[in-house]
């Protein structure tokens, strides 16, 4: 049974550019492929629509996405489905029937695929428990989600893969009678929708072959794509600005004063795509339209394969749920706020190691795993000190800390990120400059 379980929705194509893939969709107005759409049989790519689950975004599928255009899909036939699962008034399955409905009718695909996470997944057996939706859909996959009681669709007719870790402590997996049922040891609640194995157990699925490779395949130039956003509600930011440098890997520190890129989203908060070289460290700021909000810094670690998926998500309002639970940051000259974002899988203690600036985070008390926590909030409570206690309100919900550190601003420098065996630095940015997020993807 799913604990943190509510449900709403966007949508998720990925413009392009100037961009070395060059198979892209447009927007939600216009999601036809820029080349021919591929003659449709049992053998070719049906259209793969993927649904994230609580609190989460389309770049939860980062790693999937990858895999499967390492086996030859194009960008025009992988869809991420964006909604807003904090808001459980909302028509979800109308949302996703239409998002289907234009993926269908710009390419010309007789069905699309589904995929659905945690609480996509009881999305998804809603969306095909009619015949008229579930004749759309030519298979089905139930990831990291409750157990039900036969396969999706009237009667239990869809084809379902039911896809379960036993060591999954958000969800309490188990077989569905009558489904493929694949269970994958070892895995928690992220990356059984994002490890090489959950990818090899999908596309036999949808194949009945395994794929040609396990890896995401390298590329010298990269071709990057993604969407501006508010955090947890997954509403688009329109005519936001997106600026990318290229940082020092060692210190975090630009190399040029003046951006790379300058890049402004369109009216579904899509930015355009772009080619960068591989294992290059950049920083993304993301300034959203209305001045008074507040800028996100993004430090990542190098690309090294076509990702349109480049989420970054910036605050909401604090009338909203989501903005009332960021509303506390510290906004200041004198120290830095940060968030350190883990994308593809939990920070487990005894199984992984979080240190940042030298303090271990990966403590029983911040990454117990039944909290499967991906994002940690760490600012100051307003002593100048760093005691490393609990802040916010952030550990009242699933997947996410807050913890008392304090990083001075004076003088500017750098701040160490240390995730098993990877290292990401970043700038200590004052806080009245906006939020430093470190995301190992």
């Amino acid at each position: 049974m799913i604990r943190f379980f509510t449900l709403s929705v966007l949508f998720a194509a990925f413009g392009a550019l100037a961009c070395s893939h060059a198979d892209f969709s447009a927007d939600e107005g216009d999601i036809s492929p820029l080349s021919p759409p591929e003659v449709q049989c049992d053998t070719c790519f049906y259209p793969v629509v993927m649904v994230h689950g609580f609190l989460a975004s389309g770049d939860t599928w980062a790693k999937f996405h990858q895999r499967f255009t390492s086996n030859s899909y194009k960008p025009s036939q992988l869809y991420a489905f964006d909604w807003n699962s904090l808001n459980q008034g909302a028509n979800h399955v109308a949302a996703l029937d239409a998002f289907i409905d234009n993926i269908l009718t710009k390419t010309g695909a007789p069905k699309v695929r589904l995929i659905g996470h945690s609480a996509g997944g009881g999305l998804g057996y809603n969306y095909l428990s009619d015949a008229a939706r579930a004749a759309k859909v030519d298979g089905y996959v139930h990831i990291g989600s409750s157990v039900q009681s036969g396969p999706a669709g009237p009667g239990g007719s869809m084809a379902t893969l039911n896809l379960w870790s036993p060591d999954d402590n958000v969800v309490q997996g188990g077989d569905i009678s009558g489904a493929t049922n694949v269970q994958i040891p070892g895995k928690d609640h992220y990356q059984i929708a994002t490890s090489q194995e959950s990818f090899a157990a999908v596309w036999q699925f949808f194949h009945n072959q395994p794929p040609n490779t396990l890896e995401i395949t390298p590329e010298s130039i990269v071709c990057i794509a993604g969407r501006m956003l508010y955090f947890g509600e997954n509403t688009p930011l329109v005519n936001g600005k997106v600026e990318i440098y290229q940082v020092n890997p060692a210190t975090g520190e630009r190399l040029t004063s003046a951006p790379a890129h300058t890049l402004f989203t369109d009216s579904l908060g899509y930015w355009p795509a772009i080619n960068v070289d591989a294992n290059v460290t950049y920083e993304f700021v993301a300034t959203p339209p209305i001045p008074a909000q507040r800028e996100i810094h993004y430090f990542r670690e190098g690309f090294t394969h076509l990702n349109t998926l480049v989420y970054l998500r910036t605050i909401p309002p604090p009338t909203s749920l989501a903005g009332l639970l960021l509303a506390g940051l510290p906004n200041n000259d004198n120290q830095t706020v940060m968030n350190v974002f883990s994308a593809s899988q939990a920070i487990i203690n005894g199984r992984d190691t979080l240190t940042v600036a030298g303090s271990v985070l990966s403590t029983p008390q911040y990454a117990a795993p039944d909290k499967t926590a991906i994002s940690y909030f760490l600012y100051d409570d307003g002593d100048s000190q760093t005691e490393l206690t609990p802040v916010g309100i952030f550990g009242t919900f699933p997947f996410l800390n807050g913890v008392d550190m304090f990083f001075p601003t004076n003088p500017p420098g750098t701040i160490s990120l240390q995730f098993n065996n990877r290292q990401l630095n970043v700038r200590n940015l004052k806080s009245s400059q906006g939020v430093v997020v470190g995301v190992f993807d």
